[in-house]
């Protein structure tokens, strides 16, 4: 697959990202190093570097689809307060998973796990 000018540039704002950005925010970042950049271009790139694996696509039911550059095993925590989206560390879900393939014998290859609750800002 051909790697553009404007892949590199979604890329680039989605791995410098401190947050789970959603497309409008990756939209609106990158528009400040290329402000000819369309969103319907954006999210075309998004949806191709998470199906590369340079990028992780995260579902938050109702709230939209964020992406995070961290795309090894981890889950999420969803602040039902403020909206922030923060990783779970790795280690919890791997206690989740060997788990899961103990007690019910599945084998396991990807896990999706999204937290709901109060941040430590907002509790």
């Amino acid at each position: 697959m051909r790697n553009t000018v404007q892949r590199e540039t979604v890329l680039n704002v989605v791995l410098s990202s401190c947050d789970h950005p959603t497309a409008e925010t990756v939209y609106d970042r990158c528009r400040k190093i290329m402000p000819d950049i369309s969103l319907g271009t954006v999210y075309r790139n998004l949806k191709v570097l998470a199906e590369l694996g340079k990028i992780r696509e995260v579902s938050i039911l109702n709230a939209g689809d964020r992406y995070d550059k961290t795309v090894g095993l981890h889950a999420h925590f969803r602040c039902k307060h403020c909206g922030r989206v923060l990783d779970v560390p790795a280690e919890a879900l791997q206690q989740m998973e060997s788990y899961v393939e103990g007690a019910t014998g599945y084998q396991i290859e990807t896990t999706e796990v999204l937290f709901v609750g109060h941040c430590n800002d907002c509790k």
